[in-house]
């Protein structure tokens, strides 16, 4: 009896201690509770259908699980994505079929559909538009949780914003610099129901407006509906519209056709896309707004692009490989740009992967060739460096005029990473 007795506590004993170093062996990042939702681990397959959080996912490097995407999510980088129909409502089954464990929705997704997906057991978060900097705020640190996890993941998101904000006001102290404490008066006007609004105090729009180094001519009006008789005393130095419909409601009416910033062609148009979209795009957005208003502060492109070629040149020299080609491919446009930094990846001037590596780096690389149009299933994106991923670096090598090796030295890497890398034919 007594050496049954024994057993049993040594038989407890080990189901303890297995479930001790379990719990040690737990990161703590999931579960993640997201809005009465529990995300019990790290998701794999995203579908992304709502546009402002898609250039969320980019920003922060998340797009990297994106196996889908509305007819509404148009950002560049991740068009490769497959379609999966509209916005409001997509076609379940290729959702489905996709492979996807998690779905980003807006508020306006078909109810059905919306349960299909989750009898299919893929959850669905509804994200509520960021109409305000503490909102996007939020927006950002709740999807780097849902990605990345309680810990990693929000404090990705929190950083991503922090830097997204330094870069804006990287721009708005040049224009500090350059007018010696002179502010311009800017307004933005758009349609709304065939109604003309312009973006008043407190919105996220008003914030970019804000990062131009000028005053946003309704920075005390709460009423969007646009108050003639105030733009008319404000006369704003530029005016920036939405769409050819705000145009023609500006040029229709008498005073606001009468405003300076129109009669001298200070007035440009800047999608609602584009300054409601939190990542990349509203950055986008700035840079054109600040060097509409003031030329003198874009870089010279003759400067820029000589800058990225001597960049690749190195790059390729400190590797012994084809500097010539990097660095005429680095100069083929003045928007050239490293994009690397999306897929958590440093390309440093010794850096090349062959065939056989086996590392997170090789798997940065399979999927921005998956990305691009060179790898057709992301099934093989692993991380390992086989035959699928050799034909992969070989297709991308003679498309951008490289020699056809298979192995990916770095001038081969510094051009894939390359914002203007060619795309799979």
């Amino acid at each position: 009896m007594k050496t049954k007795i024994i057993s049993i506590a040594l038989a407890v004993v080990t189901m303890l201690s297995a479930v001790a170093l379990l719990s040690g062996c737990s990161d703590g990042e999931y579960p993640v509770e997201v809005a009465n939702i529990t995300i019990e681990s790290q998701p794999k397959n995203i579908v992304v259908l709502d546009a402002p959080t898609a250039d969320i996912l980019i920003a922060t490097g998340y797009d990297r699980y994106i196996v889908g995407r509305s007819d509404e999510v148009d950002q560049k980088s991740i068009e490769v994505a497959p379609s999966v129909g509209s916005y409001e409502n997509p076609d379940a089954d290729k959702i489905i079929n996709s492979g996807a464990d998690l779905v980003f929705a807006g508020l306006s997704i078909n109810e059905n559909t919306k349960k299909k997906l989750q009898d299919k057991g893929i959850q669905v978060i509804t994200m509520s538009h960021g109409d305000t900097p503490k909102q996007v705020e939020t927006n950002y640190v709740t999807i780097g949780k849902i990605c990345g996890g309680t810990k990693t993941g929000a404090k990705q998101g929190e950083d991503t914003y922090n830097d997204l904000l330094d870069k804006m006001n990287n721009y708005k102290q040049e224009v500090s610099n350059r007018n010696s404490g002179i502010l311009d008066t800017v307004c933005y006007l758009y349609t709304e129901n065939d109604q003309l609004k312009m973006m008043t105090s407190g919105t996220y729009g008003d914030m970019l407006l804000g990062y131009t180094g000028a005053v946003n001519a309704a920075v005390n009006i709460s009423d969007n509906n646009v108050d003639v008789a105030t733009l008319k005393v404000a006369n704003p130095n530029f005016i920036f519209y939405a769409d050819d419909a705000t145009l023609q409601k500006i040029k229709s009416d008498a005073t606001l056709a009468s405003l300076g910033a129109v009669k001298n062609g200070k007035i440009l148009e800047v999608s609602l896309e584009e300054m409601s979209r939190p990542g990349n795009t509203a950055l986008e957005a700035l840079e054109k707004m600040v060097y509409f208003m003031y030329p003198d502060l874009k870089p010279k492109s003759s400067t820029s692009s000589t800058t990225d070629a001597t960049k690749a040149a190195q790059d390729a020299t400190a590797s012994n490989t084809d500097a010539t080609t990097a660095t005429q491919a680095a100069t083929t446009s003045n928007a050239s740009k490293s994009v690397a930094d999306k897929y958590n990846l440093t390309i440093t001037s010794d850096l090349s992967l062959k065939q056989e590596d086996e590392n997170d780096t090789v798997k940065a690389m399979q999927l921005r060739l998956y990305n691009i149009g060179y790898i057709a299933d992301k099934d093989n994106v692993t991380g390992y460096y086989g035959e699928v991923t050799t034909e992969a670096v070989k297709n991308f090598q003679k498309t951008n005029g490289l020699k056809e090796t298979g192995t990916a030295d770095n001038a081969t890497l510094v051009l894939l990473f390359d914002s203007n890398a060619k795309k799979a034919k």
